[in-house]
């Protein structure tokens, strides 16, 4: 690892010969602040990931393509379509928020996001901000905000079909409309595939819309639509005893996901309004015929509905963003054994106010912003959330240095499920402070550097005296993260991101909190030569711990692995046809101990533009 980060630092310097006007990316991001700025201009700590990188690796799921951002860990359960989970800066995967669109989409039965089943059909771009962000977005956003937005840039289509070893067949069909006062962008996908197991298919239909309609300047309407089914097999469940894993030909998944939204906005003199109507639906059931202890099945359904209310309003002091929201989640669980939550619900509002201020000081600019939450909770009561961000940008590039808390609320399952739930439990909480600096390299390249440290208090576990859970868990994650991404001549593009957790540990034991790596980190190569594109993807995973998946359940190790993915794609005028090799050099590894991950898949598809 430390080979791979030297060397890559070395590329990156050489690139700086090449530069010509050095300047931070001039691209708008939205989430940091929930106002349009520029990655220059804005304190936090940012990545963007846009529809053009993910053509260029030919990625079909989200998953993939945050594997390179810095402070980011994905764990897989095997296959496509498997549970997968991601943290942030060494924290929990139920501590970031996941937004589609602006759109809170993270499941309140026990909070956090399955990233198994997020095709990036119709997606134009990802916002990764890292950091808590609880002062505008409340519950969940402790150590970071992943945004997935599919707001049309251009007007056009786009057909893709692809076909690949172990059964994979995917066909996709998008459109957009970019027009003055109509913009329209949707997408539908099917893909199957057979997976690398017995029982390891995994099929699934997703579908998303957005439009947006401005008769005036002073008002618009829109709609926001997204559906994904699904149907996965589950190749492995515990023996009898539970000390081994068995193949399960008839374990059984199968689901659905879909989200809706109306945003309405209008501006009233110097203040723009924007009120956006939400809901959020899960439905997933599980059923195993042939589980040792019986006929075993599982229904779970979930509904979040949310309203939430925005003004943005220019003042000498700042852009003020002032807002509130009020929220509903409902969960209904049963199984063979009988009903766990029956409209169990879990309720809130909040109010919140951020002034985003910026100003020219000599030949440099401070950019402020100053920004703080209380949400009140039917459970357990209120939680104020303060988070301060400051920049310094220059010629030198940007310093910026940011101070927040964040917290999580008691999901409805941690509340309520029988026996183990607990209404007297209140909300997780973590302090957070980071340092960073940004600086221009090349002709339009960025080179970023971070480092943070969070404690995190009163963590929801459980507990084996009371059988239950309670806030007993502590944690403190201290570390570095660097990234950088650069155009060296006119063929090569380089990529980069390192992380190291120097500390990521449960204060309670003393040991390193499980899936969390000391050292991972990303290289990405494109190369460019006529109407070519190749582009090379290494991902680096250091050794980390994890539990074991079979009795006793105890902490074990788990090995370090890379991987490597290639692709090669010709532009000829509206055809794109491109091959692609996942796993190259067919790595066996685990990213969740006891489920191997996929194996080497040659893929060949053709992208048609219209």
């Amino acid at each position: 690892m430390k080979l791979f980060v030297s060397s890559t630092l070395v590329l990156l310097i050489a690139g700086a010969a090449f530069a010509q006007t050095p300047r931070l990316s001039d691209q708008i991001v939205v989430t940091a602040s929930a106002i349009p700025e520029t990655i220059e201009s804005t304190p936090a700590s940012v990545t963007v990931i846009t529809k053009k990188q993910i053509d260029e690796q030919a990625a079909r799921d989200i998953a993939d393509v945050l594997r390179e951002v810095p402070g980011l860990t994905v764990s897989r359960s095997g296959s496509a379509g498997k549970a997968t989970s991601l943290f942030t800066r060494g924290g929990d995967s139920t501590q970031t928020l996941v937004l589609w669109n602006g759109m809170e989409i993270n499941n309140p039965y026990f909070s956090g996001y399955d990233w198994g089943r997020f095709s990036t059909a119709g997606v134009s771009r990802v916002e990764v901000v890292r950091g808590p962000f609880s002062s505008l977005y409340g519950s969940e956003a402790m150590t970071g905000v992943i945004n997935i937005l599919t707001t049309p840039a251009a007007t056009g289509m786009q057909a893709e079909v692809t076909g690949g070893g172990h059964g994979l067949r995917n066909g996709r069909l998008a459109g957009a409309y970019a027009g003055p006062a109509l913009q329209i962008n949707g997408a539908i996908e099917r893909r199957e595939d057979a997976g690398f197991n017995p029982n390891d298919d995994f099929r699934q239909t997703s579908a998303d819309l957005l439009a947006r309609w401005n008769p005036s300047a002073a008002f618009s309407i829109g709609l926001a639509v997204r559906h994904t089914s699904y149907a996965l097999g589950i190749p492995f469940n515990l023996d009898a005893l539970g000390d081994a894993l068995t193949a399960s030909p008839r374990r059984r998944q199968n689901g659905s996901e879909r989200q809706i939204a109306l945003p309405l906005q209008s501006a009233l003199g110097r203040t723009s309004l924007e009120l956006t109507l939400a809901e959020s639906r899960r439905h997933d059931i599980f059923r195993d015929p042939q589980d040792p202890s019986g006929f075993t099945d599982g229904n779970t359904a979930s509904t979040s509905r949310r309203a939430r209310l925005v003004s943005t309003t220019p003042t000498v002091a700042g852009t003020i963003v002032a807002g509130g929201e009020v929220e509903r989640a409902v969960v209904d669980d049963s199984s063979s054994f009988g009903v766990n939550l029956d409209n169990n619900r879990r309720s809130a509002r909040s109010l919140f106010v951020e002034d985003r201020w910026g100003a020219p000081i000599g030949g440099t600019r401070i950019e402020l912003s100053a920004g703080t939450r209380y949400d009140r909770f039917t459970t357990f009561g209120g939680q104020t959330s303060p988070r301060l961000a400051i920049a310094w940008i220059g010629s030198f590039g940007k310093i910026r240095a940011a101070y927040g808390e964040g917290f999580r609320a008691p999901s409805v399952g941690e509340l309520y499920y029988p026996f183990a739930g607990n209404l007297t439990l209140h909300a997780e909480h973590s302090h957070n402070i980071e340092a960073g600096y940004d600086a221009p390299i090349g002709s339009n390249g960025l080179l970023s550097l971070t480092l943070f440290r969070s404690r995190f208090r009163d963590l929801i576990v459980f507990d084996n005296d009371s059988f239950s859970f309670q806030n007993i868990g502590r944690a403190l994650s201290d570390g570095v993260e660097l990234g950088a991404e650069e155009r060296i001549g006119a063929r090569l593009d380089l990529g980069f991101s390192y992380t190291f957790l120097r500390r990521d540990n449960d204060e309670t034991t003393g040991e390193r909190l499980p899936r969390r790596p000391k050292h991972s980190g990303s290289l990405s190569l494109g190369w460019h030569a006529g109407r070519t594109d190749t582009k090379v993807v290494l991902v680096r995973s250091g050794a980390r711990l994890d539990i074991l998946p079979v009795a006793p359940y105890s902490i074990a190790g788990n090995r370090a692995y890379t991987t490597v993915d290639a692709n090669v794609q010709l532009r000829a005028g509206r055809v794109t046809p491109f091959v692609k090799a996942e796993n190259l050099t067919n790595a066996r590894y685990e990213e969740v101990l006891g489920y191997r991950s996929p194996g080497r898949r040659l893929i060949a598809g053709l992208r048609f533009g219209m």
